[in-house]
């Protein structure tokens, strides 16, 4: 069997919830996802404002006003998603660089200082939330849990 290529990636749309200080500032999310199978399909990019998916989660979806919808995670796979907003933008590469050796993946939104950090199941998150709460006591970063493998 052959696995999925990258030009075989679709957008699967989330609905965003909004919180009292209304944000995200977008409606809607693109997630890039492979199709895996009818209704199927594996998220194949780090979520910037979804809560509750990460990378490789297999999702379901079904079309609506002609997109891909999301419906729900139907299996986790095992990986956390964090996100990040570094007050210094000159920042950034030192942040890449700290969650990269730890063996995390990041991607830069378009709204500045704003980066989504992919956790692989073999990162140890407590280590990583340790280096994680110390840059934010420093105040160099604020960061929030998105989602967290079970």
């Amino acid at each position: 069997m052959t696995s999925p290529k990258a030009d075989e990636r679709v957008k699967v749309v989330v609905k965003l919830e909004k919180d009292e200080d209304d944000y995200p500032p977008a409606d809607y999310e693109g997630l890039w996802a492979l199709p895996v199978g009818e209704g199927l399909f594996q998220i194949d990019n780090i979520p910037f404002f979804a809560r509750g998916i990460a990378y490789g989660d297999i999702v379901t979806a079904t079309i609506e006003q002609q997109e891909l919808r999301f419906r729900e995670v139907v299996r986790p796979s095992g990986h956390s998603t964090l996100r990040l907003i570094v007050y210094d933008e000159k920042d950034i590469p030192s942040v890449r660089e700290l969650l990269e050796e730890m063996g995390c993946d990041i991607e830069r939104s378009h709204i500045p200082g704003l980066i989504s950090v992919d956790v692989p199941p073999t990162v140890p998150l407590a280590v990583l939330k340790r280096h994680l709460d110390e840059g934010e006591a420093q105040e160099r970063w604020g960061y929030e849990e998105a989602c967290l493998a079970p």
